[in-house]
């Protein structure tokens, strides 16, 4: 076997580094899962950087996630300054604003973080099931016979089953039950389906309008042609996000799918505005129904958008630093905390970025206030860290130092795929939860300690009592305010963890992140809304 000795320079911090092995690093598309010994590295460039070695993955450095996990999203936002990405706009659309977000995420997930969420390639199966929901959605929830109500609801596909045999939305089901509002509430498809029964009373489903826009774009209705310059500026993205990042991202095909699907399907949602003449809508995650949003605004309807999931300064469906912005953003955030709306920069005034509470947590806690807690240390799984921390789980629960029952929750995005990408865990002697049963909230209600990277169930652990700890890797700067401020502790090993189990007391303060009276505060900001609500325009 032969020793070879190379440079090579990290894609993200530019640092050179001479590796020895007997193998040369994989790169690109290459086997993944050859393996080095330990590297000899020499430091080249400048003189305060930190000795590091190359990573085994598409030829990056490992200190771009550990020493330096954000420079990443730094080299991003400095692409976008480099080439006004704002500035941009096709068909009078500003594209870039709608496509920011997943563009990063593909380049994230080069860089090592996995799928967040299960996606469907199509095959001849998958629409037939497509055609049967359409079908279905022409005799039974069809939006367009929805009646005039006052709040338009556009929820939350994924449900949660609860104790009384129902699907509920659990950001918007709460409000309905609880709330004196006329409303109307439609729902995508997840997953090609819909979990029935739902709690949701008043339930349409939009396959009408979703699948009526992807039918007349297959039957090349809703062309969009591009001309030359704007070929050669999409094109100039492209090469430049290969050069600076080492990805190919087809952001042309990608934007000529926006603006068709935006064609087909903007004048299905004004049609559908037309007939619900609401006074507002409201959604569950903005980013992905700019389309929807467009048409509001364009009927004079504000939009407010219900928190869903963590917020933070590198979250690009939400931060909108300097001149950055977005025409399609709500007009009003309802937030679970005031935490959540500090240190992140929205593309609305502060006032329009309302702290309410967060309804199904607290009436969760209520819930699960008698359960017994054991000695049990629970891991929350993401698909984009799912094998880090499903390995690191492996590895604790064989660690002797550490007697507790170790459950290990799946993420619902990896239910149906987590044997095929963590085959490890098929046989472990841990307990892995891959459906709704047993519910979360009881998960953390009879646990004593958690272990998550980034997860927004981590926040509401901590306001179960749990004590918290951090597993460093791709994504724990998400949770890093927790590790700042002493509400969990960073851990990197077995023995870390260890050492600090039931020695914790948590800083926590739970209505700082989540505001309490959480359902009354919501209900009574919506009907405000309702009465008095108006378009923010920059």
């Amino acid at each position: 076997m032969i020793s070879v000795q190379y440079w090579h320079k990290c894609v993200l911090c530019s640092v050179e580094t001479r590796t020895e092995g007997y193998h040369r690093l994989r790169t690109g598309t290459e086997n993944r899962n050859a393996t080095m010994r330990e590297p000899q590295v020499e430091r080249s460039g400048r003189a305060d950087r930190q000795v590091h070695a190359i990573g085994y993955q598409r030829g990056f450095c490992q200190r771009a996630h550990s020493l330096h996990p954000m420079s990443l999203v730094e080299r991003f936002r400095e692409f976008e300054s480099e080439h006004a990405t704002f500035e941009i706009e096709i068909e009078n659309v500003p594209i870039w604003e709608r496509i920011r977000y997943s563009v990063f995420r593909d380049i994230e997930q080069q860089f090592g973080t996995g799928q967040a969420h299960t996606s469907i390639d199509l095959d001849t199966k998958d629409n037939l099931q497509g055609a049967k929901l359409w079908l279905r959605n022409l005799v039974s929830k069809n939006p367009y016979l929805a009646p005039s109500s006052d709040v338009l609801v556009v929820g939350h596909p994924r449900r949660k089953k609860e104790t009384d045999g129902c699907w509920w939305d659990i950001y918007c089901d709460p409000l309905h039950e609880y709330c004196s509002l006329d409303s109307v509430h439609f729902e995508k498809p997840y997953l090609l389906d819909h979990r029935s029964p739902a709690k949701t009373e008043s339930l349409r489903y939009l396959e009408l309008v979703e699948y009526n826009g992807t039918i007349l774009r297959k039957l090349g209705l809703c062309n969009v042609d591009l001309d030359t310059d704007e070929l050669s500026c999409l094109r100039g993205l492209e090469d430049d996000i290969q050069r600076q990042f080492d990805v190919g991202a087809d952001i042309k095909s990608r934007v000529q799918r926006l603006l068709q699907n935006r064609k087909c399907r903007l004048p299905l949602y004004k049609r559908l505005l037309d007939r619900v003449n609401p006074e507002i809508a409201v959604v569950v995650v903005s980013y992905g129904k700019e389309t929807f949003i467009e048409a509001c605004k364009q009927k004079g309807i504000p939009v407010v958008e219900l928190q869903h999931g963590v917020i933070y300064p590198e979250h690009f469906g939400y931060t909108f630093s300097g001149e950055r912005t977005k025409t399609t953003f709500p007009d009003y955030l309802l937030t679970w905390g005031e935490f959540w709306k500090d240190d992140v920069e929205f593309p609305i005034p502060d006032e329009r970025v309302i702290p309410v509470g967060y309804p199904y947590l607290e009436e969760s806690i209520k819930k699960y206030d008698n359960v017994e807690t054991k000695q049990q240390l629970l891991f929350i799984s993401q698909g984009t860290i799912g094998e880090q921390l499903s390995k690191f789980a492996i590895n604790v629960q064989q660690y002797s130092e550490i007697d507790y029952d170790i459950v290990y929750k799946l993420h619902p995005g990896e239910y149906d795929r987590w044997q095929g990408e963590y085959p490890w865990l098929v046989d472990a002697e841990l307990e892995v939860i891959d459906s709704s049963e047993p519910p979360l909230y009881n998960l953390f209600a009879e646990s004593s300690a958690q272990v998550g990277v980034g997860s927004t169930a981590v926040y509401e652990g901590l306001a179960f009592e749990l004590e918290t700890f951090v597993y460093d890797c791709p994504g724990s700067e998400v949770l890093q305010p927790l590790v700042v401020e002493g509400s969990a502790q960073l851990i990197s090993s077995s023995e870390d963890l260890a050492a600090s189990l039931g020695s914790i007391k948590s800083m926590f303060n739970r209505e700082y992140y989540f505001e309490p009276n959480s359902t009354e505060n919501t209900c009574r900001t919506l009907s405000e809304l309702t009465e008095n609500a108006t378009l923010y325009k920059q």
